[in-house]
């Protein structure tokens, strides 16, 4: 495998704080719709939370940084608990795609404040913020897949409440399921695909 040959150090550490930022708004995001919605069992869970370490999955990581493309530790939901009921829960798991995605865009605003700073300073925050991009746009297309530990997955806590105790077997099954298509080819580059969409610099 050369994925860690074609990686400088510095686009593995850059990766890294892509994926951890990505992670903790994209878990944070989730679990304050599901607040909103009166659904607080994710705030109960401690995702709720500044603590970005508290939305961070390892394998999500490991798989952010070689692949560009990862996801946020799998939360639970209560459908009774939502205002919306089950409905309540897709509302949530969309709206916390669509807010992730609208970041990237957001992510541009950021660049010129970058270049008040001295230019060795300017070009690591840059780079990190193309890396947040990069990371973000294809995590949320792969988020989109209604694989259980995805984002999207969480539909299901809507569709069989009553396989709540069965969740988190469902949910490694999922995410090792994921693993192994990213990692032998079956999922392109997502991120390089849906950036030039997302991202002013990228219509540029």
């Amino acid at each position: 495998m050369t994925l860690l040959r074609d990686l400088s150090m510095s686009d593995i550490v850059s990766r890294i704080g892509a994926v951890i930022l990505f992670a903790w708004l994209h878990g944070v995001l989730l679990a304050g719709l599901a607040r909103l919605l009166g659904d607080r069992r994710p705030e109960f869970d401690g995702r709720l939370s500044a603590n970005p370490f508290a939305q961070l999955s390892p394998w999500g990581l490991a798989v952010g940084v070689l692949f560009a493309m990862g996801w946020a530790r799998p939360l639970r939901y209560e459908a009774g608990s939502n205002r919306l009921g089950r409905w309540g829960v897709v509302a949530v798991v969309l709206g916390g795609l669509a807010l992730t995605a609208l970041l990237v865009p957001a992510a541009d605003l950021l660049r010129p404040l970058a270049l008040l700073l001295p230019q060795s300073g300017a070009y690591v925050v840059l780079y990190v913020i193309g890396q947040f991009q990069l990371v973000a746009a294809g995590s949320v297309l792969l988020n989109l897949l209604p694989v259980p530990g995805l984002t999207a997955g969480g539909i299901w806590q809507a569709v069989w409440p009553e396989q709540g105790r069965r969740l988190p077997r469902y949910q490694a099954l999922g995410l090792a399921a994921v693993t192994a298509a990213v990692v032998a080819g079956l999922v392109p580059a997502l991120g390089s695909m849906a950036l030039p969409y997302l991202s002013f610099i990228g219509r540029g």
